[in-house]
């Protein structure tokens, strides 16, 4: 099966790295590249020998806007990965967009459009499944859920940390809005009594420098901020954590999505602590394999102290997450889950 992965992508970025690795550990599949970043999304000579030469054509997160002119000129079957609405994202997520504006209609449009004209459409959840049914009156048919799992061949667990003088409750990510991490500040603020708990939120992004005044504001020296750490290195950073923390949004878009960091937490063997969710218990269960919360500071900190003083149940919680992402949800599940759809697609 020849699969021409197209359009404007970031080959790198999580979500399209696990399932490039996946697919390329299957026998069957040979993958062939046009991407708009390399080479001109004009030459349409170019483009169209590029998916002449396929059998699927699979357009990776955040390509909304190629599927339509993909779609027309190649005339092949097209598997299509948004990952994202980007009318939730930025007029109810980011709230950059007014609801009844052009621009949110331009947003709502760009969604509905790429889903109905490609053929299949993957799903990160079924909540986003059911969110583009009855947002954008995509058939269920066409909708099929892909989660976003884990490399777990690079991120491998350590050895148990043991106990230590500081506790490390961890996050990374962007800063952005469905992450909550001013609601994660906002619990250290709760706990800076506590001189043997410290916070260590890696990355930067959309609300980065608002969270560096949050916390000086509240004078906090149990919260650091590194900054940006190259991916490479996350997993180490990631191992140094003792609890890790998954999201606290209080967006629609933060009850819909299973963040990228909850796989690798769990890939890691780490205890975590989430905002309870109709999409994260779609894959973790309560008290198994994750402590799931009440969106308050109050609450996470509680949950935060219980760990922290119950190293059985962080042992306990770190295995059941290891245990539950170990086979079905590494590269090779995800990309097997993509040929199958793309095996649907095929001429009969």
């Amino acid at each position: 099966m020849k699969i021409l992965v197209a359009g404007d992508f970031e080959p790198d970025y999580n979500r399209t790295k696990i399932i490039l690795d996946g697919l390329r550990t299957i026998p069957a599949v040979s993958l062939s590249f046009y991407n708009y970043k390399e080479k001109s999304k004009w030459n349409f000579a170019a483009l169209r020998k590029a998916c002449k030469e396929a059998d699927i054509i699979f357009l990776p997160a955040f390509t909304h806007q190629d599927v339509a002119a993909i779609k027309i000129l190649s005339g092949k079957p097209i598997l299509f990965d948004p990952l994202i609405s980007r009318y939730l994202s930025k007029v109810f997520d980011y709230k950059k967009v007014s609801r009844f504006s052009p621009r949110a209609l331009k947003n709502y449009l760009k969604d509905r459009i790429s889903m109905q004209l490609a053929d299949l459409v993957m799903c990160d959840t079924s909540c986003h499944r059911d969110y583009y049914h009855h947002t954008f009156s995509i058939p269920l048919h066409k909708l099929h859920v892909v989660p976003v799992g884990v490399n777990t061949d690079e991120f491998p667990p350590a050895p148990a940390l043991g106990e230590r003088d500081t506790f490390v409750v961890g996050f990374y990510g962007g800063f952005i809005p469905l992450q909550g991490t001013r609601m994660i500040v906002e619990t250290a603020k709760l706990l800076k009594e506590h001189a043997d708990i410290h916070f260590r939120l890696i990355g930067n992004g959309f609300e980065y420098k608002v969270i560096q005044q949050l916390v000086a504001s509240y004078q906090l020296g149990n919260i650091s901020l590194p900054g940006w750490v190259a991916y490479d290195q996350l997993a180490a950073e990631m191992n140094n954590f003792d609890v890790c923390l998954g999201i606290f949004g209080e967006t629609l878009k933060a009850d819909l999505v299973i963040p990228n960091k909850i796989f690798h937490y769990a890939a890691l063997e780490k205890a975590m602590i989430s905002k309870e969710s109709p999409a994260i218990r779609e894959i973790f269960e309560d008290g198994k394999d994750i402590l799931l919360t009440a969106n308050t500071a109050e609450a996470i900190a509680e949950k935060i102290l219980l760990l922290k003083n119950n190293g059985a149940l962080r042992a306990q919680l770190a295995q059941g997450a290891y245990e539950t992402i170990r086979t079905k949800y590494n590269h090779r599940a995800i990309g097997q889950l993509v040929y199958e759809l793309a095996r649907q697609l095929m001429p009969a």
